[in-house]
């Protein structure tokens, strides 16, 4: 359970990047992008508003067939978006301090974060975007949405940020090096990896295990869990003298008895 999380990260942060106020400012797993000071203050290491995207805790909880281990089940991805008094632009025309035109209250604060929320929420529906058609392909249902504010007011730090949580029911991962159907959400989203040149790549052909040579035997233990004794016991695996090859079967014969 692996695959689904790095996807859904690489996923949401391409679907809302360029899409929503923060522009690309659209950070994977920044952990000082938003965090507490030992003085108790909010504080972040980015000089612009920006939204960071993270996977936190997945439950998958029905597994009685089999130890499916490439279930995913429940998902979190955690959104946060943050702002802070020094992030805020110049008018063009009066040269004072703006967040998006209004000057920097914290009503306005307010206003621009729930303004990327809404964004986000357009971004990932956006029927048009390639990314979000592979998010909403991914995440099978949101089963829980969760959003809250932090904010620190102290003086010199002015930072104002939400916090959105999806539950996310994910697919389940691709079996580790079987083969990639050419219409499955894996193979799309490779595909369009290798388009838009994403760095991640070979990392993600490699965790799948694509094109590693495997008996069928094999990709079925790998898929359900089971062990061979299991597998002999099924009858769906070849005499033992034989388990290290597989017999070539290019034809099937059928011969009617006649009692």
């Amino acid at each position: 359970m692996t695959i689904g999380r790095i996807a859904l990260r690489i996923i949401t942060i391409e679907a809302l990047r360029g899409r929503t106020s923060v522009s690309d400012n659209v950070l994977d797993s920044q952990i000082a992008s938003l965090d507490f000071g030992a003085n108790g203050q909010l504080k972040t290491d980015q000089e612009k508003p920006f939204i960071s995207v993270y996977t936190e805790t997945s439950k998958a909880d029905d597994l009685s067939a089999g130890r499916q281990l490439w279930r995913n089940g429940l998902t979190e991805l955690l959104l946060e978006t943050g702002i802070a008094i020094s992030m805020t632009e110049p008018d063009t025309e009066t040269g004072a301090s703006t967040i998006g035109g209004i000057p920097p209250t914290d009503a306005a604060f307010e206003l621009f974060l729930d303004t990327v929320d809404r964004e986000i929420s357009v971004a990932l529906t956006d029927p048009q975007n390639v990314w979000a058609e592979l998010w909403r392909t991914l995440v099978r249902d949101v089963a829980r949405i969760e959003r809250k504010r932090v904010a620190d007011a102290e003086t010199g730090t002015r930072m104002a940020a939400h916090q959105q949580c999806l539950i996310c029911d994910l697919l389940p991962d691709p079996v580790y090096g079987d083969e990639i159907a050419a219409t499955s959400l894996w193979q799309k989203l490779i595909n369009q990896m290798r388009t838009d040149g994403h760095p991640y790549l070979s990392k993600l052909e490699g965790l799948m295990g694509l094109n590693i040579p495997q008996l069928d035997n094999e990709k079925l233990r790998r898929r359900f869990g089971i062990t061979l004794d299991e597998a002999r016991a099924l009858c769906d695996i070849v005499p033992p003298a034989l388990e290290t090859t597989e017999p070539d079967i290019t034809k099937t014969l059928i011969e009617q008895s006649h009692v």
